[in-house]
């Protein structure tokens, strides 16, 4: 399938919270977070992870604040960050409904292949719905709460200035802040160089749990300084899953995405294993002249936390707090 005709229909299905079932291959393969863990065909796909959030959600709309297209590796990509959003009427794994309208974030990479969306991978910030429902999965978190309604004029301009921006340069200060988060030497912060790459007012938009940040300080105060003594020595997976790059707009994914030993300190309350972990994670770029100056981050909290011996869907099952 070329670019375009990917890009039209990735950008349709990015606004549909129902997907077209024409336009993908009935051998879809569909890589979601914990608990719905991984599917390996349409009918799947639409039974156990489409049909349940339509049912919790029915009248919800998907609202993508960031959508771009690339090849990687040969195949055709889209990727998109965004939030669903409605009122809760069922539950949802565990989820209660309530009156209100809700917040679901997401973030969805899309391969294409004989004309069709050929594999979805997908995240969604479990914990921050939850949290509205009134049930905390993780502890207080030192970042503020997300404010990404604030960037939603600034995105729409980016998308669409992306064509005319310079895809390469956007490309090669990803990849070179990559470079430098791999360059960590046990817990310095300074040793991975990211002033270099990084606008002095920039905007981290993390998961629930761990929460927003303005400028560096910010950012290695509640995201990169708490990970890397948690995680000391980590290092991020390379290549990635899927790297994509648009004008002045970026993102990738790793399943994992990135890997270290968790001899440190507790991370989000769970307890250092001493051993190795991974984390799945996708990040969404958007570059400001020659440095990157707004990041959305989903990572799969409930994975990770269940591969360190936590199960913290049980405080679903058991919202009072008993397991």
């Amino acid at each position: 399938m070329g670019i375009d005709a990917a890009r039209g229909m990735g950008r349709a299905e990015v606004n549909r919270l129902v997907p077209d079932r024409r336009n993908f291959l009935a051998e879809l393969k569909y890589h979601g977070p914990a608990p719905i863990g991984e599917r390996a065909s349409w009918p799947e796909y639409r039974k156990d992870v489409i049909e349940p959030l339509h049912r919790a959600m029915p009248g919800a709309g998907k609202i993508p604040l960031l959508f771009l297209t690339d090849i990687h590796e040969g195949s055709v990509w889209t990727a998109a960050v965004g939030r669903i959003e409605g009122e809760m009427r069922r539950p949802w794994l565990g989820i209660p409904p309530g009156p209100g309208i809700r917040q679901l974030r997401f973030g969805e990479f899309c391969r294409f292949g004989h004309d069709r969306i050929a594999e979805i991978r997908c995240l969604y910030d479990i914990p921050g719905l939850a949290a509205q429902a009134g049930i905390e999965l993780l502890p207080d978190f030192g970042g503020r709460q997300l404010n990404e309604h604030a960037w939603n004029g600034r995105n729409a301009s980016a998308t669409s200035e992306a064509e005319g921006s310079d895809t390469g340069l956007t490309r090669r200060l990803v990849a070179e802040m990559i470079g430098g988060c791999n360059r960590l030497e046990g817990s310095d912060l300074h040793s991975q160089g990211m002033e270099n790459h990084w606008h002095p007012d920039m905007e981290w938009h993390g998961p629930w749990g761990i929460g927003s940040a303005r400028g560096l300080n910010q950012f290695h105060r509640i995201a990169q300084g708490p990970s890397v003594r948690s995680f000391p020595g980590q290092r991020g997976v390379w290549p990635k899953t899927a790297f994509l790059a648009q004008g002045r707009v970026a993102a990738f994914t790793g399943w994992p995405s990135l890997v270290g030993e968790f001899t440190g300190e507790p991370f989000r309350g769970i307890p250092p294993t001493n051993g190795p972990v991974e984390q799945t994670i996708m990040d969404f770029h958007i570059r400001r002249g020659g440095r990157l100056a707004v990041n959305w981050v989903l990572m799969d909290l409930i994975k990770f936390a269940a591969d360190c011996g936590i199960d913290l869907m049980a405080k679903l099952r058991h919202p009072s707090g008993g397991s």
